[in-house]
């Protein structure tokens, strides 16, 4: 009895990949396939025009954080001139 339940479950994993298969996706031939008719100068440009666009947004990004960090900066700093008002003997 104890050889068939190790050899059920040893069947168990052998087949469980196959249960949680899919079927194949299509194969690509060649009458599936389209053909783009626009030359590669434009394709190119498109691209170069969705990089600059991201590089730009992702300059206006770090704008807004170095302004955020310089403000944090003139905070820390007038702090420590003025003295913290949270800093005394009796703060917790």
């Amino acid at each position: 009895m104890r050889p068939m339940f190790r050899s059920l479950f040893l069947l168990s994993l052998a087949a469980a990949p196959m249960a949680f298969g899919s079927t194949p996706a299509p194969a690509d031939t060649a009458s599936s396939v389209v053909v783009s008719a626009t030359p590669s100068d434009q394709v190119i440009s498109t691209e170069a025009d969705s990089l600059r666009a991201q590089v730009q947004a992702l300059k206006s990004n770090l704008d807004g954080v170095r302004s955020e960090i310089a403000q944090l900066r003139e905070q820390e700093d007038a702090r420590t001139r003025v003295g913290d008002a949270n800093d005394h003997a009796l703060w917790p």
